[in-house]
């Protein structure tokens, strides 16, 4: 079994700090704030691709064919009463 060291708790004050990777913690943050702009980075980009695919889509079939089913199918011209 693994020991702190430690035999007694009667001054709590000199004790410090016990848990792994003590005076790590400023690394570990800008680590993870790297990640997270990183993270957003790779989101932008992959919600742009979708964005384009779908501005595609509508001016090839028409927003209303489109937008018509919730299941993501393309609804027939039959399908969709068009309004005029």
């Amino acid at each position: 079994m693994a020991s702190t060291g430690l035999d007694s708790f009667s001054n709590p004050a000199d004790i410090g700090a016990m848990y792994p990777g003590v005076g790590a913690e400023t690394a570990m943050l800008g680590i993870l704030v790297a990640l997270w702009l990183i993270w957003h980075c790779f989101q932008i980009r992959q919600e742009e691709v979708e964005y384009r695919e779908a501005v595609k889509l509508y001016r090839e079939v028409g927003m209303e064919r489109a937008m018509h089913h919730a299941t993501g199918t393309i609804a027939t011209a039959d399908e969709v009463q068009i309004k005029t």
